[in-house]
């Protein structure tokens, strides 16, 4: 069996990203399989993370999309789509999320249907996106509706029903260039109108709950299982081990936001973080809604203030990849003190790559120690 514990070895800027530029402009990547190894394109960081953990040694797990951009709301060059071409498996996060991968995925089905196609989202239950279930958002909702009996029981074991503090948005887009860069609007790089991303009656960023990122997990390595070119003794092996550390995470979150001295945090952006709020049990508000290239309105900024006022917020929380100038505003105009970072980790900076963080990383080393500041820990 792999271990697993080799995988902060490997460099994510060597290992796992196809090199190029941002916004469609992008090079050659190195995953086209043309050495013999098996390789295995996926089309999100949080994905190529996933697949790199199950995969270990077995297989080279690569991203389509290079640092620092998504793969929201842009047209990828041929050398993408040649890429996937010549892989032996494609992960994907599931139909309606990334427009250019859902039809990537459909040229490949239809060219090469001997390439493995795994849609990690699959048969996981979604939490409802804002206005589409009652005043805040309590019904789950399974984006893959036909599985919806699959919903699995440890998904909400903390005992916080789905969606009870849903102030979120439903849609990951990010805008990914200097993440203090004040002059860079949300959405800058979106080629596609936001109708294209529509993600409807689901907020789709589940990974962000690590149970439900252990679904996506097992899923990941029962389709690579299909490849010929592999074992699936390794893959069990890996996955479990991977599954443990996500438990450890969920362990630790618990632990540490158990006492804390305010139960709500305010994202000065759009919101892709109720799943967070969902698990540990506190309230999400978030300056704009469902749009992430909205620019908040007056009323918006008013709202976020007194929400501030009302919760004693004393640290704006301002997501990573996203303008951070509405996050000092409002410490500015209010009694709050400062602003921390916070991510749905749609990407890596190149700090974070340089240092070899994986999801898990992230989550430990950024929105974790932003919460117990924002929540107040005791």
């Amino acid at each position: 069996m792999t271990n697993i514990t080799r995988r902060r070895t490997l460099k994510m800027g060597t290992a796992l990203f196809a090199s190029g530029t941002i916004a469609g402009c992008l090079g050659s990547s190195s995953g086209d399989g043309s050495d013999g190894s098996t390789t295995v394109q996926t089309s999100f960081f949080v994905l190529t993370d996933f697949a790199r953990n199950v995969v270990g040694d077995a297989a080279n797990a690569e991203s389509l999309v290079p640092i620092g951009q998504h793969g929201h709301g842009w047209e990828p060059s041929a050398q993408v789509q040649r890429d996937a071409m010549q892989s032996d498996a494609v992960v994907y996060m599931g139909e309606g999320f990334q427009p250019w991968a859902d039809r990537m995925v459909k040229n490949v089905e239809q060219d090469r249907p001997e390439i493995t196609i795994v849609e990690a989202r699959h048969g996981i239950s979604l939490l409802s996106a804002p206005g589409h279930s009652d005043e805040h958002g309590h019904e789950g909702d399974n984006h893959d509706g036909e599985h919806e009996e699959e919903n699995h029981g440890n998904e909400t074991d903390h005992g916080h029903e789905e969606g009870e503090h849903n102030d979120g948005d439903n849609h990951e887009g990010e805008n990914h260039g200097n993440e203090n860069d004040t002059n860079h609007e949300e959405g800058e790089h979106h080629d596609e109108s936001e109708n294209g991303h529509d993600h409807g009656a689901s907020d789709p960023h589940f990974w962000l709950d690590p149970q439900r990122a252990k679904q996506a997990v097992s899923t990941i390595e029962s389709g690579l299982s299909e490849m010929d070119a592999v074992s699936g003794e390794a893959l069990t092996g890996n996955a479990e081990d991977f599954r443990n550390q996500l438990d450890e995470l969920d362990s630790t979150f618990e632990s540490e936001l158990e006492s804390t001295e305010r139960n709500a945090v305010l994202v000065a952006g759009h919101n892709a973080f109720q799943y967070l709020g969902e698990r540990y049990g506190f309230e999400i508000h978030a300056l704009t809604g469902l749009a992430p290239d909205s620019s908040p309105s007056p009323k918006d900024v008013q709202r976020a203030q007194n929400t501030i006022e009302e919760h004693d917020i004393t640290h704006v929380l301002a997501p990573v990849f996203e303008s951070d100038r509405a996050a000092k505003q409002l410490v500015s105009e209010t009694d709050a003190k400062d602003h921390l970072p916070i991510t749905p980790i749609p990407s890596v900076t190149e700090e974070w790559s340089e240092k070899d963080w994986g999801y898990i990383e992230i989550m430990e080393q950024v929105n974790l120690p932003s919460l117990k500041t924002a929540l107040g820990v005791k």
